[in-house]
C-alpha cells in the first residue's frame, strides 16, 4: 500500500506530466492546422454533440486559435492544477501529522 508521500508525488508527477502533453499537443496541432488530417479530426470532434456540450458553440472557426486554446490548452491546465493542488494538500497533511 502506497503512503500519502508517495501518492502526493505521484500525483504531482503525474500533474507535470498533463501540463506538458496538454503545451504539447496544443503546439502540434497550432503548426500543423493547415494540414488537410488535423483540419478534419478538429473539425470532426468540434461538430459532434459530445464536444458542443463540453465546449460551447464555435464562435468563429475550430481552428481559431482562441478555440483552440479552449479545447485542448484550458482543460490540460485545470486538470493539472487540480492535481497539483491534491498533492500539495497530501503532501503538506503528511507534514502536520
Amino acid at each position: 500500500m502506497l503512503s500519502e508521500t508517495a501518492v502526493g508525488w505521484l500525483l504531482l508527477a503525474g500533474a507535470l506530466l498533463t501540463f506538458a502533453l496538454g503545451i504539447g499537443v496544443r503546439v502540434l496541432v497550432g503548426r500543423n492546422k493547415n494540414t488537410d488530417r488535423v483540419q478534419r479530426v478538429v473539425r470532426g470532434f468540434r461538430g459532434t454533440a459530445f464536444a458542443r456540450v463540453l465546449f460551447g458553440p464555435i464562435a468563429n472557426d475550430a481552428l481559431d486559435d482562441g478555440e483552440l486554446d479552449a479545447m485542448i490548452l484550458m482543460p490540460a491546465i485545470i486538470i493539472a492544477c487540480g492535481l497539483c493542488l491534491v498533492s500539495v494538500f497530501l503532501l503538506g497533511y503528511d507534514m502536520l501529522t
